[in-house]
């Protein structure tokens, strides 16, 4: 009897939402849509499976509403944000074909429907000409996170501006999640390290979980990598605390990435702290060959050739990747270089240490990065 009661009980519920659906205008139901997509944008599981039936609900609820309906500012407003979420243009496109919206409306929507259709350039332009800030938050935040998203490459200035707006009048959604993303990609983190910081510590705090967070941990660590060898220690550690809570495979990849950056330029110094800080995190068999690998490395640029070959030929072999493998090829070559020729010029040196095959992508950058190294060379030198 228990059983049966649930099972009308459940049914009542079901029939009380459809109901409830159905009598949800345009509006409300494209509120639920981009409240579903704030709550998939913090990681909310649930919020992914109900999207797709909120879209279908707002698409019957376009094709069956009465045509005087269009006139109306709120949905025409709706219809936008819609377009805007990522919803199908072609109903509206039907809509706006008939002369359904009025005057006024039109160039939010043909705005919207060019963005929906894929004419970024036409988008571009129909756009400059609606004010985020003259429409309801949700929709304006759209508008400034469209807009700024088609300026990244032509203008990157009013990119960010645009972005930063788009954050400002939606915090906490998917709207805001987006534009940290796009902002980050844009900002330069030599240049501007402190934006770069602000923007990746807010995407760190609220959007952890987002499905969309693998876009940003690859900006994160591309930055974190590039910036490694030209800031200074306390500033790379600001940069390397974004990582604080990324699994111990993420952040030994990337304490590896920093060290083998800093030995192809020349900061042995750096190389060796954060091999140091990789170490504890090695828990396979090829991630300690990468350490004793860039440990061997380091010996090598410390001038003690004999204890590096030593090092060199008691490494896991079979357990490097081709990447290490190029970087043993590449400390290795230099070591037997300035063993036979410590007063030879560098760059015919460095020329002739190459000049056996022909030079990987990898080995073109550290022989550079090793001929206008002197602090690195000179070393060797020396000892």
């Amino acid at each position: 009897m228990r059983v049966s009661l649930s099972l009308v009980v459940a049914a009542a519920l079901s029939m009380w939402s459809a109901a409830a659906a159905q009598s949800d205008g345009l509006v409300e139901l494209v509120r639920k849509l981009t409240s579903l997509q704030d709550a998939l944008a913090r990681g909310a599981a649930p919020a992914r499976a109900a999207i797709p039936a909120q879209v279908e609900q707002i698409q019957s609820a376009i094709a069956t509403a009465e045509a005087d309906s269009w006139k109306e500012r709120a949905n025409a407003r709706a219809a936008a944000t819609f377009l805007l979420c990522g919803g199908s243009p072609r109903s509206i496109r039907k809509l706006f074909d008939a002369h359904l919206f009025s005057d006024s409306d039109r160039p939010l929507l043909e705005a919207s429907l060019a963005y929906a259709e894929g004419r970024s350039r036409e988008a571009t332009q129909l756009f400059a000409q609606v004010d985020p800030k003259a429409q309801p938050a949700t929709l304006g935040g759209h508008v400034a996170l469209v807009r700024g998203g088609l300026m990244i490459g032509s203008d990157n200035a009013r990119a960010r501006e645009l972005l930063d707006l788009a954050r400002l009048l939606v915090p906490s959604s998917l709207v805001e999640e987006a534009a940290l993303r796009r902002e980050i990609a844009v900002v330069d983190p030599l240049q501007d390290a402190d934006k770069f910081l602000l923007l990746a510590r807010r995407y760190v705090a609220q959007y952890p979980r987002s499905p969309f967070a693998r876009n940003f941990w690859g900006e994160a660590r591309a930055a974190t990598t590039r910036v490694a060898t030209s800031v200074s220690e306390q500033q790379l550690g600001e940069f390397l605390e974004l990582f604080d809570a990324q699994p111990a495979e993420t952040r030994f990849d990337l304490h590896m990435a920093i060290a083998q950056a800093a030995i192809l330029r020349g900061r042995p110094g750096l190389a060796a702290l954060e091999t140091d800080r990789a170490a504890p995190l090695a828990d396979t068999r090829q991630a300690k060959a990468r350490v004793a690998l860039h440990r061997a490395a380091l010996t090598a640029l410390g001038g003690d050739f004999d204890a590096a070959a030593v090092e060199f030929a008691e490494l896991d072999a079979k357990s490097l990747a081709p990447r290490d493998k190029e970087l043993q090829a590449i400390v290795s070559g230099a070591m037997e270089r300035l063993r036979r020729e410590p007063d030879a010029a560098e760059g015919a040196a460095e020329g002739a240490a190459m000049s056996a095959r022909a030079e990987t992508p990898a080995e073109r950058a550290a022989r550079q990065a090793l001929a206008d190294s002197e602090i690195v060379l000179q070393k060797a030198v020396e000892r």
